[in-house]
């Protein structure tokens, strides 16, 4: 920095935060004290051989289902062991599970790939591990997980398949999994486990065996396969409509009485727009009576001027968690500490398809909202019978009333599924702070009262922020983890320790990330560290943000920062005074109660003090708080009396 080369007194000093017209002046001071988003952390990590799809975390255990391959690892992440799926011989004369190595030389054999399409875990009849692949028909296998080694999986393998009896290949509730998309959810009830199954089916993919579109099925009490209960277990997408009207299934969750699950498709058979469903339908609901559909729209509003209001839709579900908030969010939204939370991250589609743009945003919404609303609509008869399942002309779908109540679980002589009409709307919580990014993964966790949300990003980015409906927010983390995307599989684990963490998923890599956050490194200025969040555990050490065990030379602290000065403009002046200067830096009158106050601050340059005016209001708590405070100062003199004074000088220039 160039010395002033005047130093007039009696100077009016005009103080300025973040305002536009102090921009052009102060732009690099700025971007000098903005977070590092190119800071790097060595985390633990494991790569496999093929691309993983599914992670189940059991008794300290990661297990991976990738590619022809299960990977079990503990919890640093080292790989115990590894059972080979695949890839697999097939032959139409081969049924599934059966040995076709005879017939390896047959023509109309093929050796394909076992994707991994679901990895469960299931513990009622035994410690076990469920995985289902996309080769011989969709079916699974069971791996007993001994007590006394976890990593064992592949000593007690039992292979998920009954043959079937003639005429019964059009119904092999054995069959479970779609190569095209499939979420399963398993829930025990009353001494039973049941498998709920979404598949993407289209025409042009057509199995050895049917494969339903979304259905209910029980685990046998031999496990040697499953079983509907009734011919009425599952629905299916007419044949007509399979190609023009798919269906994605995102997630699937279980809460109380129900089941949800939560889609992509066509908002009707004659539309070309995509948009996001909850399915909901009883949990004890063999026959799936009580199957209901609605759509859900997260929305972004911004208000304009002449008092008008823009009004975005992001149509596209393209993650979702379920789990509880903390008290702050709980009380914002009216709920219980026990209330259980949809959340999901939603992206603007293409014109005309479900291919997600790069404009995305977050919506939450409670279950027993969710629940409130179906009931609701249902007692306004706003809602159609299901076209995609049954055809516009079907008696289901003419001069149809409904009046059972939609809470209602019990046993019903009535079909009652039907598709709701009205949306159920949220608004974003981060208004408009993602629209520029696609955002592919998230998870939700709580510390002390915060709810926190990992979010992931289509090119890698990992980042997380708190929720909060009365505040605004930014990312406290957001690094580069990868240069794939991160992918919808996530697991959270030990949320209420110290030690807790996120294992996130990016194509071959799988990757442990402490929630307490991978560092502090990335803020690069004091105000920025000791505004981070409490459970980071971030303090100011000498010029860098640490941990206070990291803090080796120096002093650490989490109350002030002293200021750091940039620049000062202009770098010469008139003898005769009268010029008005600006100091630019930040940690400008910066302690961690985050109080400012004008009377408090004094200015001095050369040893003459300067009078000192605010133009502006933008001196509050919450400017501060949520958007760091890298503040101008339009001055001649500068210091600050409390808790110290400061004066300029060489020594603050960084």
């Amino acid at each position: 920095m160039k010395p002033v080369t005047a130093y007039p007194s009696g100077i009016i000093i005009f103080l300025f935060a973040l305002l536009q017209r102090s921009h052009g002046q102060c732009k690099e001071a700025a971007k000098k004290s903005e977070m590092n988003l190119s800071v790097k952390y060595d985390l633990p990590s494991f790569i496999t051989e093929t691309p993983i799809q599914n992670v189940v975390l059991y008794k300290h255990h990661v297990y991976i289902g990738a590619v022809n391959k299960i990977y079990v690892l503990n919890e640093a992440l080292q790989n115990i062991s590894v059972y080979k799926t695949g890839p697999i011989l097939e032959n139409p004369d081969c049924a599934p599970c059966e040995d076709c190595k005879d017939k390896a030389n047959l023509s109309n054999s093929v050796w394909k790939d076992n994707v991994n399409m679901a990895l469960l875990l299931e513990t009622y009849y035994d410690d076990q591990l469920i995985s289902c692949g996309s080769v011989a028909g969709g079916i699974c296998h069971r791996h007993i997980i001994h007590p006394d080694n976890p990593a064992d999986i592949e000593s007690e393998v039992h292979c998920m398949y009954s043959t079937q009896m003639d005429g019964e290949a059009d119904n092999c509730p054995d069959c479970v999994v779609s190569t095209l998309g499939t979420k399963v959810l398993v829930t025990e009830k009353d001494r039973f486990v049941n498998f709920f199954v979404g598949n993407t089916v289209t025409s042009t993919f057509q199995p050895p065996y049917v494969l339903h579109s979304i259905s209910v099925r029980r685990l046998k009490e031999t496990q040697d396969g499953f079983e509907f209960l009734t011919d009425q277990s599952y629905i299916d997408i007419l044949p007509q409509f399979r190609d023009s009207y798919p269906i994605r299934y995102v997630h699937a969750f279980e809460n109380n009485h129900f089941v949800y699950f939560l889609t992509v498709q066509r908002e009707s058979l004659d539309s070309q727009t995509f948009h996001t469903r909850i399915i909901r339908f009883c949990t004890l609901d063999s026959g799936m009576r009580s199957y209901m559909e609605m759509p859900l729209e997260c929305i972004f509003t911004e208000k304009r001027r002449k008092r008008s209001i823009r009004k975005e839709v992001f149509n596209i579900l393209q993650a979702a968690y379920v789990s509880k908030p903390g008290a702050a969010l709980a009380h914002e939204m009216g709920l219980g500490l026990n209330d259980d939370i949809l959340y999901g991250v939603f992206a603007q589609s293409k014109p005309d398809s479900s291919e997600p743009t790069n404009r995305s945003a977050v919506c939450a919404v409670s279950v027993r909202t969710i629940n409130e609303f179906f009931n609701k609509i249902v007692d306004k008869q706003n809602m159609k019978c299901l076209q995609h399942f049954y055809g516009k002309d079907s008696k289901y779908c003419l001069n149809r009333a409904f009046s059972r109540n939609a809470s209602y679980c019990r046993a019903q002589d009535d079909e009652y599924r039907l598709e709701v009409t009205t949306p159920l709307q949220r608004v974003d919580l981060f208004m408009g702070q993602f629209n520029n990014v696609l955002l592919t993964s998230i998870s939700v966790f709580t510390k002390g009262n915060l709810t926190i949300a990992n979010l992931g990003t289509s090119e890698g980015r990992f980042m997380q922020i708190v929720i909060s409906r009365s505040e605004s927010t930014a990312p406290h983390v957001s690094f580069q983890l990868d240069s794939h995307p991160i992918s919808p599989q996530v697991v959270v684990e030990h949320s209420l320790v110290a030690d807790g963490y996120n294992l996130v998923v990016t194509g071959k890599k799988i990757t442990k990330i402490p929630l307490n956050g991978p560092g502090c490194e990335h803020f690069k200025s004091c105000s920025q560290c000791l505004l981070a969040p409490p459970f980071m555990q971030c303090g100011w050490c000498s010029k860098r943000c640490a941990r206070s065990q990291e803090c080796v030379e120096g002093t650490w602290t989490q109350e002030t920062c002293l200021p750091r000065v940039y620049e000062i403009l202009p770098s010469s002046a008139p003898l005769e005074g009268g010029t008005k200067l600006t100091v630019c830096g930040w940690d400008f009158g910066f302690s961690k109660n985050n109080r400012f106050e004008l009377k408090n601050t004094v200015v001095h340059i050369g040893g003459q003090t300067c009078a000192l005016e605010a133009k502006s209001k933008s001196y509050n708590n919450k400017y501060f708080s949520h958007l760091w405070p890298q503040v101008w100062w339009n001055i001649t003199n500068f210091s600050r009396k409390i808790p110290k004074q400061w004066k300029i000088s060489k020594d603050f220039c960084g």
